[in-house]
């Protein structure tokens, strides 16, 4: 076989290697950053837990007064 061709064919093997490496690569980067839908409720309910105990908080604290001086 001519070594011309053998060539060609090994950077086409090449090129195919890399392209699929690029793809799989994308797939797993993909993957790792999807949420599932149990994560994006837990996250959900988290922010609202969170909300209710800043509005329990606040309802519920003693707001400091300020003294108010009287003038003579």
């Amino acid at each position: 076989m001519n070594p011309y061709v053998i060539e060609i064919m090994i950077k086409e093997k090449q090129r195919e290697a890399l392209a699929e490496a690029r793809r799989l690569r994308l797939i797993a980067e993909y993957e790792a950053h999807r949420q599932t839908t149990r994560a994006k409720f837990l996250a959900a309910l988290g922010e609202k837990l969170i909300a209710l105990g800043e509005e329990l908080k606040n309802r519920y604290s003693c707001k400091p007064q300020l003294p108010v001086c009287k003038a003579s």
